[in-house]
Order: C-alpha cells, then structure tokens, then sequence
C-alpha cells in the first residue's frame, strides 16, 4: 500500500517526534507464529505511529501556518516605500512674480530611514514563526500518544479475544466430555446442563471481546483517515516486562517537554518585540533630495534636508512595560509548568511500579498456583471426587487471573505512554522517510 510522501521539512518532524514514543512499543516487535503462518494482515506499532503523524487531519493545517509566517518574516523585511514630490514656488502671483517666468520646480524624494526597525521586526517575526513548529511538536506528540493509546487498547482487546476463544474452546470440550459421561449414566443430567449453560456464558462473552476489538481497531484506523481498518490484526504482545525505571532520571527529563519550549519560546518573543518597541519609539530620520530648476536664470540646483522627529525617545515606554510583564509572566508560568509535570511523572511512574508489580505477582504467584489447582480439580473430577461446579470455578479463578494479569500489562503501559509524552524521551532510532505500508 503506497502512501503520500511529506516534504523533508515534515519528514524531519515526523520522525522527531515518533521516536519519543517507540520505545514504549519496542517489546511490541514480535509478531504471532499463528498470523505469519496464516497470512494475516497485520499492522505494527511503528506502522500505526507513522500514519497518523503523517495524515492526521489536526497536523495538516500546520504547513500552511508555516507558509503564512514565512510570508509573514517576508513582509517583515518590507520598508515603507520612498515618496516622490513635486513642488512649484513663485507662479501665478503678481509683479515680478506674475505667470512662470520666476518659477522654481522642485522635484525630490523622500524616505525614512528604518534600518533598525526594520531589522527587528524582521527578527520578531523569525521567533514568532518558531513558535509554530513547537506547537506541531506538541500535536505531533499528542497525536503520537494517542495512536499509541489506541494501538494499545486494540493489541489488548486482541489478547483478550483470545483469552475468551480459549476458554469458550474448553467449556465445549468439557460440555462433550460430560455428554458421554451422561450418555454412560456416570453423571447426572444436571452436569450437562451447568455444563451447557457455562458454555452460553463464555460465548457471550468472547462475543462481546469481539464487538469491542472491533470497535478498538476502527478507532486506530481513523488516526489516519481511513475510514475502516485495512488490516485484521496487530503485531505485539502484552507479555514482555516493562524495563526497570529511575523516578529521579525521569522527572529531571521533563524539561525535553515541548510545552515548556513553548513557555521559552513566547519568552523570546516577548524579548523581540520589547526590542521592536524600543526601535520604533527611536529616533527615525528622514532625508529629502532632488532638483530645483529655476526659470529665472534658467538654471537647476541640488537640494536636500534631513527631518527629525522632536519629542523624548520613550514614547513606548507603557508598551515596553507591558511586553515586560508579560516576559515574566511566561516565566513563572514555565517554572509553574515545570512543577506540574514533575509532579506528573511522579505519580505516573509510581502507578507503573505499583501495576508492574501486580503484574508480576499473577505471572509468578497466582496463576501458577490457580493452573496447580486446576490440575488437581480436574483429576479429581476425572476420579468422581469433584463436581463440575467445582471444575468450572477453577477454570473461571484462572481465566478471571489471566484477564487481571492482562489488565495489569495494559495499565503499565498506559502510565509509560503517559511518561513518554510528559518527558519528550527519545529511546528509538527514526523511521525510514517512507511508511511501509501493511505486510502479511
């Protein structure tokens, strides 16, 4: 499937601010022996990031902002255009001075000098133009997690299908199984019909795991523009640890985050157009030059002047002042940011500590014990010591164990996602310049 190709400039940003958040996935890379050998369209997290930070709809509006702030820098860099005049003395009037013989035309041009400001407003308008890209970074960044969020919830309602197919597949198997022990008069009919009605109750649910991976991965596919998944499954597994974390490492990167970059950037905007305003309430000469031709000696002569504004060279001085406290608005404001985010990051990675270690606690405590136990119950049922009753509640303690297990992984990785995007880490090398597109 071929897809359009940005221009460099977007290629550069996508791949930017893509690596901030594939080493959330990196453990995702492994791909099911059962898809490869059965040819299923798959999409990877890598694939799903790249699309939607190259056709989201919200990211496209921002090349053509940055179009407009480069016409914008142009016309910055625009002075105000020279003046040409023309004056007649000495006609029209009486005596000496009656018709045109005593005439004297003067053809000049005017302009004012505005080098200065002109170079200042030249360079207001380059800082204010990077403001743009910091704000793409942070959509760019914001579309990212939200595709990551997305691919996660899909990858996890995968995994969950397969849960509830599994479990659906025993409750049948054991429905047979009982049959033919009913069908042998070795149980009653009573077995059979818990035994049918646990199979409904499977069903139904690995039915409704299936409404909602559907729906999970329509959601993905619309990161993108498309407007139904063209693919059937995803790439990845739930099942790899998440990787040891430093708190303290983490909140001192929190100053990679774009949205304090846009607190600095607004900072030396405020500083470009404070030094504007002291340009513009300077001092700005005007210099006038032509040539006078004098009818009465049928002549011409040179003229010139210089004209200079009176008055003190403060005259901005209420602007200048509100440019600067505005400047240390945006600072305490950064500082307040600063803060929040640490903060953030805080509660965020004790939350993925306190999920990874529920998590390891079913991988390597509870379902073993509940598979040990389930193997003891269905010798002992196999023996007659054991009811159905009690084998379907073992194999539902351990099918409820391996969801919550599988709740665990899913809310890990929801908090690094979230770390991800509030410390702008880039862990993963760039994408190619040009998606893929799906593979089989």
């Amino acid at each position: 499937m071929q897809r359009n190709v940005l221009p460099y400039q977007q290629q550069k940003l996508v791949a930017q601010v893509a690596v901030v958040v594939l080493a959330l996935f990196a453990f995702l890379r492994p791909v099911a022996e059962t898809q490869e050998q059965a040819g299923t369209l798959t999409i990877s997290y890598e694939q799903a990031v790249f699309y939607s930070l190259q056709q989201h709809p919200r990211l496209a509006a921002y090349e053509f902002r940055r179009q407009a702030a480069a016409a914008r820098t142009i016309q910055a860099g625009v002075g105000p255009r020279p003046e040409l005049g023309v004056e007649i003395e000495d006609v029209a009037g009486t005596g000496n001075f009656n018709g045109t013989q005593n005439a004297q035309v003067t053809v000049g041009v005017g302009w004012v000098l505005q080098c200065d400001v002109i170079d200042k407003r030249v360079q207001a308008s380059r800082i204010q133009a990077s403001l743009i890209e910091t704000e793409q970074q942070i959509a760019a960044l914001d579309v990212a997690a939200d595709t990551a969020r997305y691919f996660l919830q899909a990858l996890a309602q995968q995994e969950r299908l397969s849960l509830a197919q599994h479990a659906k597949r025993e409750a049948r198997h054991g429905l047979e199984d009982i049959r033919r022990q009913v069908q042998a008069g070795k149980l009653p009919e009573a077995e059979a019909s818990r035994a049918r009605a646990e199979l409904e109750r499977r069903s139904l649910a690995a039915e409704d795991v299936e409404h909602e991976y559907i729906i999970s991965k329509y959601q993905l596919a619309a990161q993108w523009g498309d407007r139904h998944p063209r693919f059937s499954a995803l790439k990845g597994s739930l099942a790899v640890p998440v990787a040891t974390i430093d708190i303290a490492w983490l909140q001192e990167q929190v100053s990679n985050n774009p949205q304090l970059t846009l607190f600095l950037n607004r900072d030396r905007i405020a500083e470009a157009d404070i030094a504007l305003a002291k340009a513009e309430a300077g001092i700005q000469w005007r210099i006038d030059a032509g040539i006078r031709r004098l009818e009465e000696v049928d002549d011409y002569s040179l003229v010139a002047g210089i004209t200079i504004p009176l008055g003190r060279s403060n005259r901005n001085i209420a602007r200048v002042n509100a440019l600067m406290a505005e400047q240390k608005r945006y600072q305490v404001e950064q500082s307040a940011q600063s803060i929040a985010l640490e903060t953030q990051v805080y509660v965020m990675a004790q939350q993925l500590l306190h999920s990874r270690h529920v998590s390891e606690a079913f991988a390597h405590r509870i379902i073993p014990s509940l598979q040990r136990a389930l193997a003891d119950t269905r010798n002992a049922y196999q023996l007659g010591k054991y009811s159905y009753y009690e084998l379907a509640a073992a194999e539902r303690d351990l099918i409820d164990a391996r969801l919550s297990f599988l709740q665990a992984q899913y809310s890990t990785r929801l908090y690094w996602i979230e770390i991800e995007k509030l410390t702008g880490l880039s862990l993963a090398q760039p994408l190619p310049v040009s998606p893929p597109g799906y593979e089989k």
